[in-house]
């Protein structure tokens, strides 16, 4: 299977989401294998910052957050009065082209 490109990941957002209004400037990036590196080193930081100091928990939680395949992270920042440049992130798969559900992160408040 092909990866999908940077058009392709917007398109497929914009597709899923339907009624995107004219004017919204999207951008994508593709984490492959090293920002997927660099993103659990943020995450695992993160965390012992905040308190965690069990290795072994902290690296639970990164991988409940932070996926191991490439994706493409899809950013769309709508420029209408209302919502003065709001952004929208949205994760899509680099393989399969599916826009992924983002993770819940209980140890930072989601649940």
């Amino acid at each position: 299977m092909q990866e999908i490109d940077q058009k392709a990941a917007i398109m497929i957002v914009i597709e899923q989401l339907g009624n995107v209004p004219a004017g919204t400037r999207c951008s994508a990036m593709l984490f492959d294998a090293e920002r997927i590196r660099r993103e659990k080193e943020f995450h695992a930081k993160l965390y012992r910052k905040n308190g965690v100091e069990d290795q072994e928990v902290i690296q639970q939680m990164v991988r409940e957050n932070v996926r191991e395949e490439p994706y493409w992270l899809v950013s769309l920042k709508f420029g209408d009065l209302a919502n003065q440049n709001a952004s929208s992130l949205y994760r899509v798969d680099a393989q399969t082209g599916k826009v992924l559900d983002e993770p819940k992160n209980q140890w930072m408040g989601d649940e």
